[in-house]
């Protein structure tokens, strides 16, 4: 039979192999797995996500508009936008991307997504901001 101080160090050595072996649950080691997409972003192949062109966007929201209301890239650009709202909180939806962010006032927000679809797609506020809040629009124009 197992003395005590044997047993522990048994159990020890069973703790300790377990955090210094990796765990293979499907067949790929841990530190090749990839995090899944953050919200909005579509799922993409590695390859095509690391050679895909990045455009970066400043956009502010006030006074009832979008600075700047239009933005062009081609299909497959990552898009980095970083927001700003100084006269009151707003929100930017982009349904056709799945995208909601809100606005707090006087915060920045910040979304990253790969325009994987070609087309004109319209995004607004999608918060109660106001009288002017129905013409607060903007436009993604997605080429080939």
């Amino acid at each position: 039979m197992w003395s005590p101080s044997l047993l522990r160090l048994f159990c020890a050595s069973v703790v300790l192999a377990c955090f210094l072996v990796p765990v293979v649950a499907d067949g790929q080691p841990p530190a090749e797995k990839k995090p899944p997409p953050a919200q909005g972003e579509a799922a993409q192949p590695e390859q095509e996500q690391a050679e895909a062109p990045v455009k970066q966007i400043k956009l502010t929201a006030q006074n009832w508009k979008w600075t700047p209301n239009v933005v062009r890239v081609k299909l497959g650009t990552r898009l980095v936008i970083d927001f700003q709202s100084w006269d009151a909180s707003h929100s930017f939806e982009l349904k056709a991307f799945g995208i909601d962010v809100p606005l707090p006032q006087d915060k920045t927000a910040h979304v990253e997504f790969v325009a994987d679809k070609v087309g004109k797609f319209k995004w607004r506020c999608g918060r109660p901001c106001g009288d002017g809040c129905p013409k607060m629009v903007g436009k993604l124009i997605v080429e080939e």
